[in-house]
């Protein structure tokens, strides 16, 4: 019989670890292992990205939580923009590792453009974790207004 709280914690911490332990029991067993989705998962596009168009430019936003500004590179390249950039574990002296979901590593991400961007006036900034590439386009890729005379 439960008797407090405390108790309670205890019975869902004991389940947890049930649980836990006959997933490890389990996992070869499995045609799809927990191991694989994380594998899995880590190809998966990174970082996320939204593209915007304006009149006058292209906005891309990516998430990089956790890098700071030497961690990442923009270029543009051809007919795209490249995120380069590394993500690194740094884990203090004396500490142990118990769980591990944002994997170090570096990445590329090649973002091809659906026009010609001026690459000379690309700016970019590193905000609360979320990367912003403003790309204007280039003079000839701007809408032109065109004058109707009377004749």
């Amino acid at each position: 019989m439960l008797t407090g709280w405390k108790d309670f914690d205890d019975t869902l911490r004991t389940l947890d670890r049930l649980q836990r332990r006959a997933g490890l029991v389990l996992e070869p067993f499995e045609p799809f292992g927990s191991r694989e989705r994380v594998r899995l998962r880590a190809r998966a596009p990174w970082p996320a990205t939204n593209v915007f168009e304006t009149k006058e430019s292209f906005v891309v936003k990516a998430e990089v939580p956790g890098l700071a500004e030497g961690d990442v590179s923009v270029s543009v390249e051809e007919d795209a923009l490249v995120i380069r950039g590394e993500r690194k574990a740094v884990v203090p002296e004396g500490y142990r590792i118990h769980l591990r979901e944002r994997a170090p590593g570096a990445f590329t991400r090649k973002l091809p453009l659906p026009a010609r961007v001026d690459a000379d006036a690309v700016s970019a900034t590193l905000s609360h974790g979320v990367l912003t590439v403003t790309l204007p386009k280039a003079r000839e890729a701007l809408p032109r207004q065109i004058a109707v005379k009377v004749g």
